[in-house]
C-alpha cells in the first residue's frame, strides 16, 4: 500500500461542511499527522487571515496556499511564493467591472489587507461573516499608486451578471485569469497563477515529489492540483470536471468527506533536511 507525506485541502466545500465546521474526526486525524511531522496545508482562495479560523479548529498552524496559488505562506509567516497582479492593472479591471456591471460587488485582496469601494454591501458582509476579514474603503484607482501587487479580485453578484462579464469583460484582459468559484463568484488573479504551481513549490520546500501528496477538493480550481498529486480526491459534492481529474471520489463535505479519504491511507513523515 503507498504511503503519503504531504496533504493539501482546499477549504470551502471540501474540508468544511455548510456551516464552516471541520468535523471532529477531520481534527483528530489531521491534527495526529501534524503531529507526526506530515504537513497539512491549507489550499483556498481565501486569504492568509481567513484561514487562521480553521487553523484554530483544527489546533496547528500549517502551510498556507491562499488566493487560488498566488500566494504561500509557511507556519512561521515567511512567504514562499508570491505572484499578484499588477496595481495598475487591477485598477483597470476594477473601474470596467464599476461601469459596466454594477449590480456586481467588487474588492480586492493584498496579502491581509482587504479594500473596496463599499464595505457596507450585504455581498462584503457575507463574506467578512465567512473569513473573519474587515474589508477598508478604498477604489483600487485611488489606491493603486500606493500599492504593491494586488493578489486577487473578487466579484460577487447575480448568476447573470457573473456569467455576462465572464464572457464579455475577460477577453479583454488576457493577462488575468478569471476563476469561476460559484454561480455568483469570480475570483480573478495574475495569468499563470493556479494552486499547482504552489502546490510545486512547497513540495521542493519539504523535499517531496508529487508522488508523495494528496490533495482533496471540490470546485473547478482544483481539478490541476488533483491531476497532479499522487492520489488525487474529489468530494462527493463536487462539479463533473473536478471527478475527472481525480483518482476516486470520496463523501461529501457535508458527510466527512475528507476524514473518509484520508483515515484509509498510510502516512509518513518527509524526510528530515
Amino acid at each position: 500500500m503507498a504511503s503519503y507525506s504531504i496533504v493539501f485541502l482546499d477549504v470551502d466545500g471540501t474540508l468544511l461542511d455548510n456551516r464552516q465546521r471541520v468535523s471532529t474526526a477531520a481534527c483528530e486525524l489531521l491534527a495526529r499527522l501534524n503531529s507526526r511531522g506530515v504537513p497539512v496545508v491549507l489550499a483556498s482562495a481565501r486569504p492568509p487571515k481567513g484561514l487562521e479560523p480553521i487553523y484554530a479548529q483544527l489546533g496547528f498552524r500549517g502551510p498556507a496556499i491562499c488566493y487560488a496559488g498566488a500566494l504561500a505562506v509557511l507556519p512561521d509567516q515567511h512567504i514562499l511564493y508570491d505572484h499578484g497582479i499588477p496595481a495598475a492593472t487591477a485598477a483597470r479591471f476594477e473601474q470596467a467591472v464599476l461601469e459596466g456591471w454594477p449590480r456586481l460587488t467588487v474588492s480586492a485582496y493584498l496579502y491581509d489587507t482587504w479594500l473596496t469601494p463599499d464595505p457596507g454591501a450585504p455581498a462584503i458582509r457575507r463574506e467578512s461573516a465567512i473569513t473573519g476579514c474587515e474589508a477598508l474603503t478604498s477604489a483600487l484607482g485611488s489606491a493603486a499608486q500606493r500599492l504593491g501587487d494586488v493578489h486577487k479580485l473578487l466579484l460577487i453578484g447575480p448568476e447573470q451578471d457573473i456569467t455576462d462579464l465572464q464572457h464579455r469583460l475577460a477577453p479583454q484582459f488576457p493577462e488575468l485569469t478569471v476563476l469561476r468559484s460559484n454561480p455568483t463568484y469570480l475570483e480573478v488573479v495574475a495569468r499563470g497563477v493556479c494552486k499547482e504551481r504552489t502546490v510545486a513549490a512547497l513540495l521542493d520546500h519539504f523535499g517531496l515529489t508529487a508522488s508523495q501528496a494528496v490533495a482533496c477538493g471540490d470546485g473547478e480550481v482544483d481539478a490541476g492540483m488533483l491531476r497532479m498529486a499522487g492520489l488525487g480526491v474529489a468530494m462527493g459534492n463536487a462539479a463533473p470536471k473536478v471527478r475527472a481529474a481525480a483518482d476516486f471520489v470520496t463523501a461529501t463535505n457535508e458527510a466527512d468527506g475528507v476524514f473518509v479519504a484520508l483515515n484509509r491511507l498510510r502516512f509518513a513523515p518527509p524526510p528530515v533536511k
